[in-house]
């Protein structure tokens, strides 16, 4: 009996429990037939008033489950009104990007329909975007003579529509993003593929509109991509990146892994230009920003940022000297003016470099031989990097402290300053290098020179020089002793390089003074000045002129090498000339014996 009444109340609640399930299923449907298409028009009208007609979005199906709180969205183009920006564009406000979004599937959690219909807010737990395609262009609409702005915050345009807007996290995964500046005449288009966005606290109210912490309503966006591979627009590099990061609430971009390489060997690479260019191979471990203010990035294109760190640089530069010289001058490659060509208003605080390296190399036609000069563990900081009026206005001036191991061996301390306003390109920079075996240096001047060092030992060499686009001129003071050299010169008959015995006799004995001070003398001091010709880079520059010096404080000089070619020319000549009347003193002497013998007979 007990048992019959207690099977009774176990029917009479689960009758209960199904009535109440189909309520609510039923009720669920009839509201997300009711909330459909509300919600569909709400979404409509707040990003048509937002941006001011600007942008319409359109989606082919919405699908709310009132249950769980989800809503997912298919088919969505998220699109400007080309009519209305150029409108805005002869009004003076249009804004500088222009935003296309398409996609395929939009899912949105822990949505709370109810708070939209009675209270006008709009909230929802997460946003999650699959497979998006973003697309950039950016406008240059600052150059008008007047600019109209609309001061009405995001707030005070959704108003009429919606109080409130919150959203816990947008997700964009593995998104293809296209970049496109039309700053210039050519259109530059930059396209990153399997990037990841993640958009966190997204938030327009009365109280937070005018929240200045808040980049684009948003506590952070995130965004990072790793893998990235594609081949230069001159189709003679590969450039790849291992991993990039970035944040705007932490204010930092990074960049892992970045490598510059040429996809030809050194000497095919030049073979494949009509003349001199310079073909560089780089790999950086890390590029870092620091503080970076993307407000002013995203709003006036200025890259504004506390610090640069870059970590492990290895940079390698060749040129080939048989090629004819380049047209282009390339003074307009040196630093402080190529800063200034730079299509972004740029100041860096302070640029810091840490263990890192630098090889030059360049191939002389006459020796047939690459001579390199390295600069390694490189450390130190560059101040003031910037190509922005304003800043400039303020302090013109760029300052860089730098330390390396100079071929590997020698401790170099050098500090440079630029004048980031001379459009003639000024700097100035001293420094001192310590004690390295001389022969060390014969990985650069042996191919290049012509000049093998034997022996010898630097106590310590200090320099001091200034430039521009025309010249460089300065003092070096060398301390060392024990200098012996050899002269060289290619073998006709192979590719070898030989020894010039006399001349080298000549070189040591008479002119090559073998340590500085000499017994009994001031230390010799020599000035130098080198005239840059238009085929010459920045770095070929200082090297030439810091060549000329060294060269002048061995006797060694420009001019004293062509007194030595005239010398040894005129030796030439006259072993020449006495060969000739030996082999005439020989032939007349076989005249005389055959005159004889033919008398004899």
């Amino acid at each position: 009996m007990v048992h019959k009444k207690s099977l009774a109340v176990w029917k009479w609640i689960l009758s209960i429990v199904l009535i109440i399930v189909v309520l609510i299923s039923g009720i669920a449907v009839y509201l997300n037939y009711i909330w459909k298409p509300i919600l569909t028009t709400r979404i409509k009208e707040a990003i048509h008033a937002s941006t001011n007609g600007l942008y319409r979005i359109d989606f082919e199906n919405i699908r709310l489950n009132i249950i769980t709180g989800s809503l997912s969205v298919t088919k969505i183009q998220f699109t400007p009104d080309t009519l209305v920006y150029e409108k805005m564009r002869s009004d003076s406000l249009a804004p500088s990007h222009l935003y296309k979004v398409e996609v395929a599937k939009l899912h949105l959690k822990r949505i709370h329909p109810l708070k939209i219909y009675f209270n006008g807010n709009l909230e929802m737990g997460s946003v999650v975007i699959d497979k998006p395609v973003l697309e950039i262009a950016f406008n240059n609409n600052s150059n008008r003579d007047t600019l109209k702005v609309d001061r009405r915050t995001a707030y005070q345009r959704l108003s009429p529509f919606l109080n409130s807007v919150r959203i816990g996290e947008i997700s964009f995964r593995d998104a293809d993003f296209k970049y496109i500046d039309n700053s210039a005449l050519k259109s530059n288009v930059t396209g990153l593929k399997d990037l990841n966005i993640k958009i966190t606290d997204l938030l327009i109210d009365s109280a937070s509109q005018n929240d200045r912490s808040r980049l684009y309503h948003t506590r952070d966006i995130y965004a990072d991509f790793r893998s990235y591979r594609s081949i230069s627009a001159d189709s003679n590099y590969t450039v790849q990146i291992q991993e990039f990061q970035a944040s705007t609430a932490r204010g930092y971009a990074r960049i892992k892994g970045l490598r510059l390489m040429p996809r030809y060997g050194e000497m095919e690479f030049s073979r494949r230009l009509n003349f001199q260019k310079d073909r560089y191979s780089m790999n950086f471990d890390l590029i870092q920003f620091n503080k970076i203010d993307y407000r002013r990035l995203n709003r006036d294109r200025r890259l504004i940022a506390s610090t640069l760190q870059i970590s492990k640089a290895n940079i390698s530069i060749f040129l080939n000297r048989s090629l004819p010289d380049s047209l282009r001058d390339r003074g307009l490659n040196f630093p402080q003016l190529a800063l200034k060509r730079f299509q972004l208003d740029t100041r860096i605080d302070t640029v810091r470099i840490q263990d890192s390296r630098v090889n030059y190399s360049e191939y002389n036609p006459d020796s047939r031989r690459k001579g390199t000069v390295s600069f390694s563990r490189i450390n130190g900081h560059i101040a003031n990097v910037t190509n922005d009026s304003l800043s400039l206005s303020r302090n013109k001036f760029s300052d860089a402290k730098l330390t390396a191991l100079l071929m590997d061996r020698g401790r170099l301390n050098v500090s440079m300053r630029f004048d980031l306003a001379s459009k003639s390109g000024v700097f100035g920079f001293k420094g001192n290098v310590g004690r390295m075996d001389a022969g060390n240096f014969n990985a650069a001047i042996r191919p290049l020179s012509l000049i093998e060092i034997r022996s010898g030992f630097l106590e310590r060499m200090d320099f001091e020089a200034a430039g521009n686009i025309k010249e460089i001129f300065g003092s070096v003071t060398c301390f060392y002793k024990d200098l012996k050299i050899t002269l060289l010169e290619r073998s006709q008959e192979t590719t070898w390089l030989k020894r010039r015995g006399i001349a080298s006799i000549f070189a040591n004995v008479l002119i090559i003074k073998g340590e500085n001070p000499s017994p009994g003398e001031n230390v010799r001091k020599v000035n130098f000045q080198y005239l840059r010709p238009g085929h010459s880079s920045f770095f070929n520059l200082i090297w030439k002129g810091l060549a000329e010096g060294l060269l002048g404080t061995i006797g060694f000089d420009s001019e004293t090498q062509r007194e030595i070619k005239a010398r040894l020319k005129k030796m030439e000549i006259e072993r020449f000339n006495r060969e000739e009347r030996r082999d005439d003193r020989l032939r007349k002497r076989d005249e005389r014996r055959n005159n004889r013998d033919e008398k004899r007979r």
